[in-house]
C-alpha cells in the first residue's frame, strides 16, 4: 500500500471546515461532469478516521442514507473503487485509489490556501 502524509489527512480538514468569520479557500473540482467539494471530502475524510459511514455522517449532523449518496456520488466519478464496505454493518475504509484520491485534494487544498494568502491579505486590506 502506498505511504500518505497522515498528518495532513488527520489534521486537514476539521469538521466544519471554516467558521463564518474565517479566510480561506473551499476547493470544488469538477471531473466528466462529476462535481467533488470540500463538503464530501470532509465526509470522505471522516469515513477514512473513523472507519464508519455512520459516524462520519453523526459528526457531520446528516443521516445516514445523506452521507451515503454523497459518498456515491463520489464513486461515480471513478471507474475504480474508492470504498471498501464490509459485510454486516462492521465498517467502513478507503481503497487504495480512496487514500491516494483523499491525499491529492488534500494537498491541493493546502497549496491553494497557501497560494491564497497574498490574496487574502490585501482584500483584507482594502475592506
Amino acid at each position: 500500500m502506498a505511504k500518505f502524509n497522515k498528518k495532513i489527512m488527520k489534521n486537514y480538514l476539521k469538521p466544519r471546515l471554516m467558521k463564518k468569520d474565517e479566510n480561506g479557500v473551499r476547493v470544488k473540482i469538477y471531473i466528466s461532469g462529476h462535481m467533488i467539494g470540500a463538503g464530501k471530502m470532509e465526509l470522505f475524510n471522516l469515513v477514512n478516521q473513523q472507519g464508519s459511514i455512520s459516524k462520519a455522517a453523526n459528526l457531520m449532523g446528516m443521516s445516514f442514507s445523506r452521507a451515503n449518496m454523497l459518498l456515491n456520488t463520489i464513486q461515480e466519478a471513478f471507474e475504480k473503487p474508492v470504498l471498501i464496505k464490509n459485510s454486516g454493518n462492521k465498517g467502513t475504509k478507503l481503497t487504495e485509489f480512496g487514500l491516494e484520491l483523499l491525499e491529492k485534494y488534500l494537498k491541493l487544498c493546502e497549496h491553494l490556501t497557501s497560494e491564497s494568502k497574498n490574496f487574502i491579505n490585501w482584500a483584507q486590506s482594502k475592506q
